[in-house]
């Protein structure tokens, strides 16, 4: 499968490990397994909203996203997915001096491009990952808008509510804009205390996707959320009408509850309880390091010379186990990272155990 910047191109995967694509399981997109369930029947009623036109600015859904995750409703901009949010957050700063905090996800850096000013990267090593936010003032202080995911993608690093708003008490952040994409936040644990959601500062956007955390990657439903009322005029002037189609709204109106939000966030509870396990599992195999992440993924470093990420890729391909390999992300060197995402227990042990024996095979052939 030719290199790419997203994962979840399962149809491309099943092409080149000739498997029919419902034998894949995706280790490559960050999907929760645990969401709450949804009958045929509620499909069913959805998808009938397809013959007539949605609303054309969701008013009702940026309703029912404020009611939500408790955030004001003048605040909130309800997009086609995270990726929109992104796009059109973009759009705010051309002609300003941009940097990317790296490595991260892709389109952050496209984003800009796009505008024809493509951005600058402020890389960091790995031992500045998880580092606090104030240990990289340095190299932040050129820059009038920083893009930050939190948590990180790939990395899975986290900066912390107090450590940002610490920061932005500095005199010379005062000056600065910051996009923070929160795309999955929700999958650390007390996420809510942690949201730059609550008091939201004036010179910050935020970015959110409910593609991950409600196991709905191809409804397309995110959201923007910001307190300037400068930028909010301009991003509703920029954003085409019926963004968000009959039935992300009808899902929405019906689905996007308080109720069911509690439900979900109980299912996060059992999946990071998951997560714990399969990397401790995984952290037992000789020659590879498994990065600690809060988010619903985690990083493989192969320290081993004799493995390499895209042999492994196609390893595990073979097997119906599709990973994400890294190459693409900007300063992460090429062959020595996998992402795979935390799926359900019975899914990562089939994992863990192909992982096992595909690099006790590699290792023993290359000996």
């Amino acid at each position: 499968m030719t290199q790419a910047f997203h994962g979840g191109r399962l149809t491309e995967a099943a092409r080149e490990f000739g498997l029919p694509a419902k034998r894949l399981i995706d280790f490559s997109s960050n999907i929760n397994p645990y969401a709450p369930a949804i009958s045929p029947e509620q499909w069913q009623s959805w998808q009938e909203k397809i013959t007539r036109y949605p609303e054309a600015d969701a008013a009702d859904v940026r309703q029912r996203l404020a009611e939500v995750y408790r955030i004001e409703n003048q605040y909130v901009l309800p997009t086609a997915g995270g990726i929109e949010a992104l796009y059109l957050a973009a759009r705010l700063f051309v002609g300003k001096k941009v940097g990317v905090i790296e490595p991260a996800f892709s389109d952050y850096a496209r984003a800009f491009a796009a505008l024809g000013e493509p951005p600058h990267r402020v890389s960091l090593t790995s031992d500045l990952w998880s580092a606090p936010v104030a240990s990289w003032a340095d190299r932040l202080k050129p820059f009038s808008v920083i893009v930050l995911g939190n948590p990180n993608n790939p990395t899975g690093s986290f900066q912390s509510r107090a450590s940002l708003l610490a920061l932005w008490n500095e005199p010379w952040t005062r000056t600065q804009s910051w996009i923070i994409d929160e795309a999955f936040l929700e999958f650390i644990p007390h996420s809510d205390q942690e949201t730059l959601l609550r008091d939201l500062p004036d010179n910050v956007i935020v970015l959110r996707s409910l593609t991950k955390s409600w196991g709905l990657p191809g409804l397309r439903l995110g959201f923007l959320a910001t307190s300037n009322r400068r930028w909010m005029e301009q991003l509703r002037r920029m954003q085409p009408p019926w963004s968000i189609n009959a039935v992300a709204q009808a899902w929405a109106q019906s689905f996007l509850t308080s109720q069911n939000h509690e439900d979900l966030l109980l299912g996060l509870q059992k999946l990071h309880q998951g997560k714990l396990r399969f990397q401790a599992r995984l952290s037992r195999i000789s020659g590879v390091e498994i990065i600690p992440s809060s988010a619903n993924f985690f990083l493989i470093r192969l320290e081993d010379s004799l493995l390499d990420s895209a042999l492994l890729h196609q390893r595990l391909g073979q097997r119906g186990l599709v990973t994400r390999l890294c190459d693409s992300f900007y300063d992460l060197p090429k062959g020595r990272f996998l992402r795979v995402a935390v799926k359900s227990e019975t899914d990562n042990n089939l994992f863990a155990e192909a992982f096992v024996d595909i690099c006790a095979d590699l290792l023993r052939r290359a000996a």
